[in-house]
C-alpha cells in the first residue's frame, strides 16, 4: 500500500511568478539522478562497493614467507666445524584451489554491495520524486482552491446584491461570508503545508531548506499502466535485492568450496644454511618438505563443509523468498495503479461533466431565487470534490508508478 496522499483534499503554497513545470519523466529522472548522487545513503553504499572491490584485490594467492635465524653457543672447533649461524627461510605452497575459491567469494560479495548500492540509490531517487509529487499534488489543489474562493467572492457579492432588493434578506450574504472566511483560512493552511513538502524534498536533495521550487502540475491524464506479469518476469535480472541475494548464493557456493579445500594437507617448503661467523663459510644447507596431517581432525573439517553447504541451500531458497516478496509488492503497486488511473478517467469525464452542468444549473436557479443557498454551495463543494479527487488519482497512481519503478527499474 502506497502511504501517501490519502485525506488530502487542499495542500499547496503560492508562489512568485515561475514557469510552471510538468511532473513527467524527465523531470522525475533528473529528480532520482540527483538524489542518488547526493543522498548519503546513496554515497555510503558506494563506498561499500568500492570497499567490496578493494577486498577482492587483497585476496593472495601465497602467503607469506618465514624467515628464521639461531646462533650456536659451543667451542671454537665445533663452531667452525658445523657453523655457529644458522639461517632459514620456509615458503607454504597454494592449497590447490583455495586461491579461485577465495576470489570467486569475494566477488560475489563485491558484486553483492553494488547492487546494494543501487537499491540505496533507488530509495533515494524515490524518496525525492514522491516529494515532488506531493509538491504538485499540493499546487493543483491550490489552484482549485483558488479558483473556488475566486467564484464564492462573485457569489458573496450576487448574495449583497440580492440583500438589497426590498423583498431579499441578508442571510444568504452573512453565510456566504462565512464560507469565504472558512476558504481562506483553508488557503493559508495549505499554503503552509505547501511550504512543509518543499523542505522535505530539500532535505532528501542535500539543497538549503528554504531553496525554491517552481510551480508543479500533474500530467492531464494518467500514464499506462505496465502489466504485472511482464514486471513480474523482471524481477530476476533487474531488481537490484533479489541480484544481491543471487550474488550471496554464489558466495555461500565459494564458501563450500574453500571448506573442501582447507581439508587438504598444507605443504611448505624450507631452506635452511648454517655458516661459520669467523669466515663466513657455508658449512651445510638442507632442503626439507613439510606436510600437515589434516585427517586427524577430518570429522571438524566435513562439519565445516557440511555447513557451508546447508548455508548455500538456505542463501538460494532467501532468493526464492525475496523474489516472492519483491513479486507480491509489484502486484500492489500494479494494481493501485491501475486502480488510480481507472478512477482519474472516471472523475474526468461524465461524473465531472454532470456535476458542473448541475453546479451550473443550480447556480442559476439560486440567483433567480428558485433554489436555496444550500443547494447551491453543496453542489460547488461536490464539483470542487471530484476536480480535486481526479487530481488526487493522478498523484496516486505516479507514485505507485515510482514504487514500481523501485521495485523493477527501467535499466
Amino acid at each position: 500500500m502506497i502511504p501517501i496522499f490519502t485525506g488530502l483534499f487542499v495542500a499547496g503554497g503560492l508562489l512568485q511568478a515561475q514557469e510552471t513545470k510538468l511532473v513527467d519523466e524527465k523531470f522525475l529522472s533528473a529528480l532520482r539522478t540527483e538524489a542518488a548522487r547526493s543522498h548519503p545513503a546513496a554515497i555510503a553504499g558506494k563506498y561499500k562497493a568500492t570497499a567490496a572491490n578493494q577486498d577482492t584485490r587483497s585476496v593472495r594467492l601465497w602467503n607469506d614467507p618465514m624467515i628464521g635465524f639461531g646462533f650456536m653457543g659451543a667451542s671454537k672447533m665445533m663452531r667452525m666445524d658445523d657453523g655457529d649461524i644458522m639461517f632459514g627461510i620456509e615458503q607454504a605452497l597454494p592449497k590447490p584451489g583455495m586461491f579461485d575459491a577465495q576470489r570467486r567469494k569475494a566477488e560475489a560479495m563485491g558484486r553483492a554491495e553494488l547492487q546494494n548500492s543501487i537499491t540505496a540509490s533507488l530509495a533515494a531517487g524515490a524518496e525525492g520524486t514522491r516529494s515532488a509529487i506531493e509538491i504538485a499534488l499540493a499546487d493543483e489543489s491550490i489552484r482549485l482552491q483558488q479558483a473556488q474562493i475566486d467564484w464564492l467572492t462573485a457569489m458573496v457579492e450576487n448574495a449583497r446584491q440580492m440583500a438589497a432588493n426590498p423583498l431579499g434578506n441578508s442571510r444568504d450574504a452573512l453565510r456566504m461570508e462565512t464560507e469565504l472566511a472558512k476558504e481562506k483560512q483553508m488557503l493559508d493552511a495549505a499554503r503552509r503545508g505547501r511550504d512543509g513538502f518543499a523542505q522535505k524534498l530539500n532535505l532528501t536533495l542535500g539543497r538549503p531548506l528554504d531553496s525554491p521550487w517552481p510551480q508543479l502540475k500533474l500530467p492531464a491524464t494518467p500514464p499506462p499502466v505496465p502489466l504485472a506479469q511482464a514486471e513480474i518476469a523482471r524481477i530476476p535480472h533487474a531488481n537490484p535485492r533479489v541480484r544481491a541475494m543471487k550474488e550471496m548464493a554464489g558466495a555461500a557456493n565459494a564458501e563450500t568450496r574453500m571448506g573442501d579445500r582447507e581439508r587438504l594437507p598444507e605443504i611448505a617448503i624450507g631452506v635452511d644454511t648454517q655458516l661459520y661467523s669467523g669466515t663466513g663459510d657455508i658449512k651445510s644447507t638442507t632442503v626439507g618438505v613439510k606436510m600437515s596431517l589434516p585427517w586427524f581432525n577430518d570429522p571438524s573439517y566435513q562439519a565445516k563443509i557440511n555447513a557451508a553447504k546447508s548455508r548455500e541451500l538456505a542463501a538460494t531458497q532467501d532468493v526464492e523468498t525475496m523474489r516472492r516478496e519483491i513479486a507480491a509488492m509489484v502486484l500492489t503497486a500494479v494494481t493501485e495503479a491501475a486502480n488510480a488511473a481507472a478512477q482519474a478517467r472516471a472523475y474526468s469525464g461524465e461524473i465531472h461533466d454532470k456535476a458542473q452542468t448541475a453546479s451550473k444549473s443550480i447556480e442559476a436557479a439560486w440567483i433567480s431565487s428558485k433554489a436555496p443557498l444550500t443547494d447551491l454551495l453543496d453542489s460547488a463543494r461536490t464539483l470542487f470534490s471530484i476536480r480535486l479527487e481526479q487530481r488526487r488519482m493522478i498523484a496516486m497512481q505516479l507514485a505507485a508508478l515510482e514504487e514500481l519503478q523501485t521495485l523493477v527499474p527501467n535499466r
